[in-house]
Protein backbone atom coordinates (compact mmCIF):
# COMPACT_ATOMS: atom_id res chain seq x y z
CA UNK A 1 0.00 0.00 0.00
CA UNK A 2 2.49 2.80 1.30
CA UNK A 3 4.34 2.21 -2.13
CA UNK A 4 1.86 1.59 -4.96
CA UNK A 5 -1.13 3.84 -3.25
CA UNK A 6 0.21 6.47 -1.93
CA UNK A 7 2.28 7.17 -5.26
CA UNK A 8 -0.51 6.78 -6.94
CA UNK A 9 -2.57 9.38 -5.05
CA UNK A 10 -0.01 11.96 -5.10
CA UNK A 11 0.83 11.11 -9.07
CA UNK A 12 -3.03 12.01 -9.17
CA UNK A 13 -2.71 15.14 -6.91
CA UNK A 14 -0.39 16.54 -9.14
CA UNK A 15 -2.12 15.60 -12.40
CA UNK A 16 -5.04 18.14 -11.20
CA UNK A 17 -3.40 20.41 -9.70
CA UNK A 18 -1.05 21.57 -13.00
CA UNK A 19 -4.00 20.42 -15.49
CA UNK A 20 -6.25 22.96 -13.02
CA UNK A 21 -3.18 25.96 -13.60
CA UNK A 22 -3.31 25.44 -17.27
CA UNK A 23 -6.99 25.60 -17.38
CA UNK A 24 -7.15 28.73 -15.18
CA UNK A 25 -4.08 30.14 -16.76
CA UNK A 26 -6.09 29.70 -20.05
CA UNK A 27 -9.44 30.65 -19.63
CA UNK A 28 -9.08 33.08 -16.59
CA UNK A 29 -5.48 34.42 -17.76
CA UNK A 30 -4.29 33.58 -14.28
CA UNK A 31 -3.23 30.91 -12.47
CA UNK A 32 -3.40 29.92 -9.30
CA UNK A 33 -0.46 30.80 -6.85
CA UNK A 34 -0.17 27.58 -5.10
CA UNK A 35 -0.06 25.41 -7.98
CA UNK A 36 3.71 25.07 -8.27
CA UNK A 37 4.63 24.20 -5.07
CA UNK A 38 1.70 21.85 -4.57
CA UNK A 39 3.12 20.39 -7.69
CA UNK A 40 6.56 20.41 -5.64
CA UNK A 41 5.43 18.59 -2.50
CA UNK A 42 2.96 15.85 -4.60
CA UNK A 43 6.15 14.87 -7.18
CA UNK A 44 8.42 14.72 -3.74
CA UNK A 45 5.99 12.41 -2.36
CA UNK A 46 5.79 10.17 -5.71
CA UNK A 47 9.57 9.11 -6.02
CA UNK A 48 9.96 9.20 -1.77
CA UNK A 49 7.35 7.01 -1.72
CA UNK A 50 7.21 5.20 -4.98
CA UNK A 51 10.91 4.25 -3.99
CA UNK A 52 9.33 1.86 -1.24
CA UNK A 53 7.57 0.36 -3.12
CA UNK A 54 10.28 -0.68 -5.60
CA UNK A 55 12.33 -2.03 -2.42
CA UNK A 56 9.33 -3.64 -0.88
CA UNK A 57 9.24 -5.49 -4.60
CA UNK A 58 12.68 -6.44 -4.90
CA UNK A 59 12.49 -3.51 -8.25
CA UNK A 60 15.58 -2.10 -8.35
CA UNK A 61 16.77 -2.96 -11.52
CA UNK A 62 20.07 -1.71 -11.65
CA UNK A 63 20.76 -3.99 -8.74
CA UNK A 64 19.24 -6.77 -10.30
CA UNK A 65 19.98 -6.32 -14.02
CA UNK A 66 24.32 -7.16 -12.14
CA UNK A 67 23.33 -9.91 -9.99
CA UNK A 68 21.96 -11.68 -12.62
CA UNK A 69 24.51 -11.38 -14.69
CA UNK A 70 26.99 -13.03 -11.95
CA UNK A 71 28.01 -16.85 -11.52
CA UNK A 72 25.32 -18.81 -9.75
CA UNK A 73 28.07 -19.42 -6.60
CA UNK A 74 28.18 -15.37 -6.30
CA UNK A 75 24.70 -14.29 -6.47
CA UNK A 76 23.68 -14.82 -2.99
CA UNK A 77 27.15 -12.84 -1.17
CA UNK A 78 26.22 -10.01 -4.23
CA UNK A 79 23.16 -9.86 -3.05
CA UNK A 80 24.16 -9.05 0.21
CA UNK A 81 26.41 -6.89 -0.22
CA UNK A 82 24.10 -4.79 -2.57
CA UNK A 83 21.84 -4.75 0.35
CA UNK A 84 24.45 -3.21 2.86
CA UNK A 85 25.17 -1.13 0.34
CA UNK A 86 22.12 0.19 -0.17
CA UNK A 87 21.66 0.30 3.56
CA UNK A 88 25.21 2.41 3.78
CA UNK A 89 23.45 4.94 1.37
CA UNK A 90 19.95 5.12 2.77
CA UNK A 91 21.90 5.61 5.88
CA UNK A 92 23.74 8.76 4.52
CA UNK A 93 20.87 10.33 2.68
CA UNK A 94 18.89 9.70 6.09
CA UNK A 95 21.48 11.70 7.96
CA UNK A 96 21.31 14.61 5.70
CA UNK A 97 17.59 14.56 5.09
CA UNK A 98 17.72 15.43 8.93
CA UNK A 99 20.19 17.73 8.99
CA UNK A 100 18.10 19.36 6.23
CA UNK A 101 14.91 19.29 8.45
CA UNK A 102 16.84 20.59 11.81
CA UNK A 103 18.10 24.10 9.57
CA UNK A 104 15.08 24.55 7.03
CA UNK A 105 12.83 25.09 10.19
CA UNK A 106 11.98 28.40 9.58
CA UNK A 107 11.46 28.66 5.71
CA UNK A 108 8.37 28.00 4.04
CA UNK A 109 7.01 27.95 0.75
CA UNK A 110 5.32 31.50 0.23
CA UNK A 111 2.41 30.61 -1.80
CA UNK A 112 1.22 27.70 0.79
CA UNK A 113 2.90 29.07 3.93
CA UNK A 114 3.74 25.24 4.89
CA UNK A 115 7.40 24.96 5.90
CA UNK A 116 9.87 23.52 3.56
CA UNK A 117 10.98 20.86 6.20
CA UNK A 118 8.24 18.98 5.21
CA UNK A 119 10.23 17.78 1.77
CA UNK A 120 12.81 16.57 3.76
CA UNK A 121 11.01 14.76 6.59
CA UNK A 122 9.12 13.01 3.42
CA UNK A 123 12.54 11.79 2.47
CA UNK A 124 14.06 10.85 5.45
CA UNK A 125 11.30 8.85 6.12
CA UNK A 126 11.50 7.43 2.79
CA UNK A 127 15.20 6.42 3.99
CA UNK A 128 14.17 4.81 6.78
CA UNK A 129 11.56 2.54 5.32
CA UNK A 130 14.11 2.05 2.11
CA UNK A 131 16.96 0.75 5.28
CA UNK A 132 13.70 -1.32 6.98
CA UNK A 133 12.98 -3.05 3.75
CA UNK A 134 16.91 -4.03 3.20
CA UNK A 135 16.96 -5.18 6.54
CA UNK A 136 14.14 -7.90 5.89
CA UNK A 137 15.62 -8.76 2.69
CA UNK A 138 18.83 -10.18 4.45
CA UNK A 139 17.07 -11.74 7.17
CA UNK A 140 15.13 -13.87 4.07
CA UNK A 141 18.35 -14.08 2.39
CA UNK A 142 20.25 -14.96 6.08
CA UNK A 143 17.07 -18.10 6.70
CA UNK A 144 17.36 -19.23 2.79
CA UNK A 145 21.28 -19.91 2.98
CA UNK A 146 20.68 -23.18 3.96
CA UNK A 147 18.34 -23.82 0.68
Amino acid sequence: MIGEIIPTLLLAGVLIVVSANVISRTILREGFQTANELAIVCFSGVVFFGIIGAALNKQMFGVDYFISRLPRTLERPALMLSHLLVIIIASAVLHAATAQVATARFTTFLALGWPKWIVSAGLAFAMGAIIATQLLHIVILWRRRGE
